[in-house]
């Protein structure tokens, strides 16, 4: 009476892609740990004191990342050295805001005339900042050259009383890395990861059937003659009444759900990058390179 609708549950079990379910969540945690590496990395290049910066044509420059942590007595001949190696801009304004006099050539204002590249003479004595380069004096004669153009990390100076370079101290603010200063960069891990898969069918069925039969008979009957002589005649009707009533009810879902359930913990710095880091240290205050370690 009813047509058989019921499920294959077992079939349809077996088509749930568990497997693949569990496997991308594995890949989903191993893709995040790979993150978080690459992350702590980018940290302990910045507390090293450089950061890796590229621009959009790939070409790579540095940025010194390091902090200020207190000062550094230093001789004017010594900064003026130190001023003329380095390629930091910041390091430069600061030494020569520290010299304030006694060096050249010293920066003046642009003329009030205006500046033009090329042409504009100046004192061998003086340069000027003017639209993102500095611009050194060459003489002001009439066969004197115009000012020359050198970028900012290239100005260098050199000193106007050398008989008291020597004994003349300065305090330049000390610049160490995040590293020097006891910092380390903290490594993460996922552990005790968790990948539960979940599913769940429910099936049900009901059906029902009633039927009544009801019987009716009609019956007829007439005389017709003459007389004595008379003839019976009739006739009948039999019917039958059937009410019948069909019930079915059907019902089917299916549920699954997926739990992944990790726990991110910090993990100590690697042994290696601790050693590095102590080699790094005594480079920086000893100005010496440690004994390479053996690949």
């Amino acid at each position: 009476m009813f047509e058989n609708t019921k499920p294959r549950i077992g079939q349809e079990l077996l088509d749930v892609p568990m497997g693949d379910m569990i496997r991308q969540m594995a890949f989903a945690i191993a893709e995040a740990q790979i993150v978080l590496d690459q992350n702590s990395i980018d940290v302990a290049e910045m507390m090293g004191g450089l950061t890796t910066v590229t621009d959009e044509e790939g070409n790579v420059t540095f940025h010194d990342s390091r902090v200020y942590f207190g000062t550094e007595d230093v001789s004017r001949a010594e900064a003026i050295a130190r001023h003329n190696s380095t390629v930091n801009i910041q390091q430069k304004a600061e030494i020569r805001t520290l010299l304030d006099t006694g060096y050249s050539p010293a920066m003046v204002s642009v003329p009030v005339g205006g500046f033009t590249p090329g042409s504009t003479k100046l004192l061998t004595t003086e340069y000027i900042d003017f639209q993102g380069f500095y611009y050194v004096g060459n003489g002001t004669g009439a066969l004197d050259a115009p000012a020359s153009q050198v970028s900012y990390g290239d100005l260098k100076i050199a000193s106007t009383n050398t008989t008291t370079d020597s004994t003349t101290i300065l305090k330049l603010p000390r610049r160490i890395s995040m590293l020097e200063c006891g910092f380390t960069p903290t490594f993460y891990q996922f552990v005790d990861t968790i990948i539960e898969v979940k599913i769940s069918i429910r099936y049900t069925q009901e059906g029902s059937t009633n039927s009544a039969v009801n019987n009716n008979l009609r019956s007829s009957a007439a005389r017709i003659g003459f007389g004595l002589g008379r003839i019976k005649f009739g006739r009948s009707v039999q019917t039958t009444q059937v009410n019948a009533s069909y019930a079915q009810k059907y019902s089917y879902s299916a549920e699954g759900s997926s739990l992944l359930r990790t726990k991110l913990v910090p993990i100590p710095a690697p042994a290696v990058l601790e050693q590095r880091i102590q080699r790094l240290m005594e480079e920086e205050f000893n100005n010496t390179t440690p004994p390479q370690t053996p690949a």
